[in-house]
């Protein structure tokens, strides 16, 4: 099975770790090209993010395989016209159907505190 890391790195683009000071108010955002268009959140402009590239606070680095997933579903979910909340939302819903009882899943969330809480302790 394909990472999200190699198909990020098929289509081109770099992640990047960056002091989690520097882009704590987000954890991690993107600039991209997807099929010809460009995606990216408001956020990307208040960072500077660079076409092309995914940000990542160097604080969740431990759980990139969870947060590249969330990114690279967020940029396709955007790319299919959803909205950068429903796109954000539908992303971590793809995440509990993969990881609900992910014991590492849960830590990351209980980690992230503020804005993923309802992700740490799921209902089944």
């Amino acid at each position: 099975m394909t990472t999200s890391r190699e198909r990020l790195e098929r289509r081109g683009w770099d992640v990047v770790y960056v002091p989690h000071a520097e882009i704590e108010a987000y954890n991690a955002c993107y600039r991209v090209e997807y099929d010809g268009e460009r995606i990216y959140p408001p956020a990307a402009d208040d960072l500077e993010i660079p076409l092309d590239e995914i940000w990542i606070s160097e604080r969740w680095r431990p759980y990139e395989r969870f947060v590249l997933y969330h990114e690279l579903r967020e940029i396709e979910y955007r790319a299919r016209g959803d909205s950068v909340e429903e796109a954000h939302r539908n992303a971590e819903r793809d995440e509990l159907a993969l990881w609900r009882h992910n014991p590492r899943w849960k830590q990351m969330n209980e980690a992230f505190g503020v804005g993923r809480e309802h992700l740490s302790h799921p209902t089944d």
